[in-house]
């Protein structure tokens, strides 16, 4: 397939500063952050039991609110096969009841759907980078639950849909072993065109996006757009470093994922990098969700913090998802506001009336 088009980037709020003090011209603390810092805190004093992740909160069919989580034990190995009764929910601080509830081992194979966002740039030419990635890339496909999809967006100087979405594994290795490396780095343009064609999707999602190097030359995207963008539709995006770290722009590529819940990773070589898309792979197939139902009676623009409690564990996954919609007041709408609201529908169908009511002869009362 030919290059994708560019796309608006419009005006979009901007990330987080950078680690080391470093910005990139945001407010020092947003909501997603402060978020962050409370799950870090809450990790960091699990370190003696089991601790939930959350990885993902989905309010695509409000008012069902679904949420996917790990559950890991102290050495990094992942609880599998907890049960329901062990869990449970709170939105705002109030317990909700579960609607469904599904474990990595269950009856049933929970497949994911990935955009794989990948690097050809000429620089990928240097120490068999690019037979690494496809290496690496063989590796990942086999560790995914089955039935999962996938595509692919490869990026150097163009940026391009070179596998659409797919359940077949040998069109996925196809398309990418038929890169080669040249021309520059499109980075980001190529993580916002990942992140509109995975929007469309449903489910478990996640965008892993690879670079070995710095962007040079992305038209329409930003580090802070593509930042907005995944907070918007409520995708990670795990972003993958690969070769000598002085080449990499580590600090924005940690950036983008801390900021859009996903994870960072930094191989030096095709083995480091091909054990880290086996990881990867094994997250996805480890993923819990459950889903509720939330209180909010319409789309109101809020923020709402979401606890996952396991009896097991001393502290709960930490979460937020945010119900797009308008504001509504605490105290309600005022008299004045609604009735604003009624003489702004009204002229908005005077036109309507008056066209009917045009041609109709004029009565002269007698």
């Amino acid at each position: 397939m030919g290059p994708i088009g560019r796309r608006s980037t419009g005006d979009l709020p901007h990330p987080n500063p950078l680690p080391g003090g470093e910005r990139v011209g945001l407010p020092k603390w947003s909501s997603w952050g402060i978020i962050a810092s409370i799950l870090f805190v809450a990790t960091a004093s699990a370190a003696d039991g089991p601790t939930v992740v959350v990885t993902q909160p989905d309010e695509s069919k409000f008012p069902e609110i679904t949420v996917y989580f790990e559950v890991k034990r102290p050495d990094g190995s992942f609880i599998l096969d907890a049960r329901r009764e062990e869990f449970r929910v709170t939105e705002d601080g109030q317990d909700r009841p579960i609607l469904r509830f599904e474990a990595p081992v269950s009856t049933e194979v929970r497949p994911t759907t990935v955009v794989l966002v990948v690097d050809h740039s000429g620089s990928m030419n240097q120490e068999g980078k690019i037979d690494g990635l496809k290496q690496a890339v063989a590796t990942f496909l086999e560790g995914l639950p089955r039935g999962s999809k996938v595509a692919v967006i490869a990026f150097s100087d163009e940026v391009e849909l070179v596998c659409p979405f797919t359940t077949d594994p040998a069109r996925v290795r196809e398309a990418v072993d038929a890169l080669e490396a040249s021309g520059g780095t499109r980075y980001f343009d190529a993580v916002a065109e990942a992140l509109d064609l995975l929007g469309e999707e449903q489910g478990r999602r996640a965008v892993l996006a690879l670079t070995d190097g710095m962007d040079t030359e992305s038209h329409d995207a930003t580090l802070a757009t593509a930042i907005a963008r995944a907070r918007k539709l409520g995708l990670p995006v795990h972003t993958l470093g690969f070769g000598e770290r002085r080449s990499i722009n580590v600090k924005v590529l940690r950036t983008l994922a801390a900021e859009t819940r996903g994870q960072h990773y930094l191989a030096r070589d095709a083995d480091q990098l091909r054990k880290i898309y086996e990881e990867i792979a094994q997250k996805l197939g480890s993923s819990y969700s459950l889903a509720y139902r939330t209180d909010r009676q319409v789309p109101d623009g809020t923020l709402r913090p979401i606890r996952i409690f396991y009896q097991k564990a001393t502290q709960a996954g930490v979460t937020a998802v945010f119900i797009r919609g308008m504001v509504v007041p605490a105290a309600g709408w005022s008299r004045l506001y609604l009735a604003l609201l009624a003489g702004l529908g009204m002229l908005a169908v005077m036109p309507g009336i008056l066209a009917r009511r045009k041609g109709q002869p004029i009565r002269i009362e007698p």
